[in-house]
């Protein structure tokens, strides 16, 4: 690495930028000291001084003090803050930005060296998965470095850049699909008079147990699993059968055309 002050600087340390830098010291991956931040917030000033990092005063200054500028802002003001950027001595560009391509960062800043990356939230708990590309120009060890940082907080899957609006979907928004399912059926739950805080542990541990039989048995068919569960004339397949016969599969379907198409025009 260059010998830049920090090794990782954050333009924009919202949720999902705070989430990394919290678990990139949490884990010892870097030390809070080797790590930098801009946000014009107060409140997330104060929430990264808590944790230890040091507070810059523009993107520029990220840019010429840290080894790795990870851009971490809305796709809203994406543009506006690349312009502040310009003329920057960049290394290494880390952008979690949906839907704006290396092309457009490269076009704006010039031929810097880009790796694209989509985390979601349980990256908070090293549950997260995380899915990255680079530009050519991407040297092996800032590439290493960022895969590695990544891997500290979860699973990381090199994905085609063109597929990466897709893998939105797949993952990045998932989280909110699972809360939404688990709102429904906790609610549901309440309404036939079920005790909500032992609904919820339970709902939780079950979600929590799912996923792990998944993760356990890789080579696994799906359909397997539901079969395990729906008895032939038993009560789940009743259940199944309704939440088939309501087009579920459908509804997903155009669930996540709407979340593309929504990451295809922010990229615009």
């Amino acid at each position: 690495m260059s010998e830049k002050t920090y090794k990782l600087g954050f333009i924009g340390c919202g949720h999902m930028g705070l989430a990394i830098a919290r678990g990139a010291k949490h884990k010892d991956f870097l030390s809070a000291s080797e790590m930098c931040v801009y946000d014009p917030s107060e409140r997330i000033q104060e929430e990264c001084r808590k944790e230890g990092f040091a507070i810059l005063n523009a993107e520029k200054e990220v840019c010429e003090s840290a080894h790795i500028v990870l851009l971490a802002v809305t796709p809203q003001i994406c543009d506006s803050v690349l312009e502040n950027m310009k003329g920057s001595d960049i290394d290494i560009l880390l952008s979690i930005v949906t839907g704006v391509s290396i092309h457009h960062l490269q076009e704006v800043l010039g031929p810097v060296p880009v790796i694209r990356a989509m985390p979601n939230t349980p990256l908070q708990i090293s549950l997260g998965s995380t899915a990255v590309c680079r530009s050519d120009n991407c040297p092996d060890e800032a590439y290493d470095f960022v895969n590695s940082l990544f891997s500290a907080m979860g699973v990381v899957r090199e994905i085609p850049e063109n597929q990466l609006n897709e893998m939105v979907c797949v993952h990045g928004s998932i989280p909110a699909y699972v809360y939404y399912l688990a709102e429904c059926i906790l609610n549901d739950m309440k309404e036939r008079g079920i005790n909500e805080a032992d609904a919820r542990d339970m709902l939780v541990q079950t979600f929590i147990g799912s996923g792990g039989l998944m993760q356990a048995n890789p080579d696994k068919p799906l359909q397997i699993f539901i079969d395990e569960v729906c008895s032939k004339g038993g009560t789940t397949i009743e259940a199944i059968t309704e939440l088939r016969n309501r087009d579920l599969p459908g509804i997903i379907h155009d669930a996540n055309e709407k979340c593309i198409n929504r990451a295809k025009e922010l990229g615009k």
